[in-house]
């Protein structure tokens, strides 16, 4: 019978292996122990497994070999690129140091808006002083927005593109239209000074008018005073008569006889227009007479324009304008 040295886990004595070898039994507690055998087969399947083993083993540590030398090698081409970077950066007017450390200029100073046309149609134009001679002076790299369809204050944004090397500071700046020529579409667009330049051309018109009738006999004095204006509007915007002011006076004349006329005078004016300068030129328009002809107590031989009814004049001059509203 076949031994091994094997201990009695119950008595610590030598155990004796049967001769199948499938169980080892102690002589003196009686203790028996199952043995597992491997046959042929399980040991050179565990022999190759073993060495399949030992073959990935040591693939893993050649790809980890592998591995080590490639970051090695990325190690020192990254060490190397960076040392290129650091120097361009070091070196003054560089490329890659103006993009990483670009100059800061504001480019607005440059700049200038010029607006024209009529409010709701006008334009704005960019404009470039040069005198500096900076390169980023050049009107490819700004954007106005909106440029068309302006009116007066309306906000236009200039937007700025800086080029490489330059950062701008503010990089849009905004601006407020003015300046635009602007219709006459409603009564508070006509301040005093405007309609004071209005009133003196009617009354002169007006004493041109009565200069004949007042250098005779007929008639003593004469005063003019401002009545009314009445502005209307074109219910469709046209290039022509789009608006149309009447600018009335009641004029008093003392007759020779001592008795006095009161007379209403209206003087048309069209397309009237605020132009850039804000001043108001009112040195045209002419006097309407529906009545033109009556000598209400005067030589036939000298008549004037207007009415003697205030009332009657409103209503004519609404009459004759068909086509258009009164907005004052």
């Amino acid at each position: 019978m076949k031994t091994l040295s094997l201990s009695c886990p119950s008595c610590g004595g030598k155990m004796e292996l049967s001769a199948d070898g499938k169980q080892a039994s102690c002589p003196y507690c009686g203790h028996i122990m199952l043995i597992e055998t491997k046959t042929d087969g399980q040991k050179e399947y565990e022999r190759r497994m073993a060495k399949a083993r030992a073959e990935e083993d040591a693939k893993d540590l050649q790809r980890d070999r592998q591995r080590k030398r490639r970051l090695k090698s990325w190690l020192m081409a990254l060490c190397a690129v960076a040392a290129i970077l650091l120097i361009s950066i070091l070196i003054p007017g560089s490329p890659l140091r103006e993009l990483i450390f670009p100059r800061t200029a504001d480019p607005f100073p440059l700049v200038s808006l010029a607006f024209s046309g009529t409010s709701g149609e006008g334009r704005a134009e960019l404009k470039i002083s040069r005198g500096g001679g900076q390169e980023y002076a050049d009107t490819a790299r700004f954007a106005v927005q909106p440029e068309t369809g302006l009116q007066n204050g309306d906000t236009v944004t200039v937007k700025a593109k800086a080029p490489a090397g330059w950062r701008f500071v503010p990089a849009e700046k905004q601006y407020t239209v003015r300046g635009l020529t602007e219709w006459v579409l409603a009564p508070e667009q006509l301040s005093e000074d405007k309609l004071a330049a209005i009133h003196a051309n009617t009354e002169r018109l007006i004493r041109e008018d009565w200069a004949e009738i007042l250098s005779s006999s007929l008639a003593t004095e004469m005063s003019c005073t401002p009545y009314r204006s009445y502005l209307f509007v074109s219910d469709e915007k046209t290039g022509y008569e789009y608006n149309v002011l009447y600018d009335t006076y009641e004029v008093r004349v003392t007759r020779e006889d001592g008795s006095v006329l009161t007379s209403y005078e209206a003087c048309r004016y069209t397309d009237l227009k605020i132009p850039a300068d804000g001043v108001l030129t009112a040195d045209y328009g002419d006097l309407q007479g529906f009545n033109l002809g009556y000598n209400y107590g005067f030589a036939s031989t000298h008549s004037f324009s207007g009415w003697t009814d205030a009332a009657e004049m409103e209503a004519e001059l609404r009459h004759v304008r068909d086509g258009y509203h009164l907005v004052q």
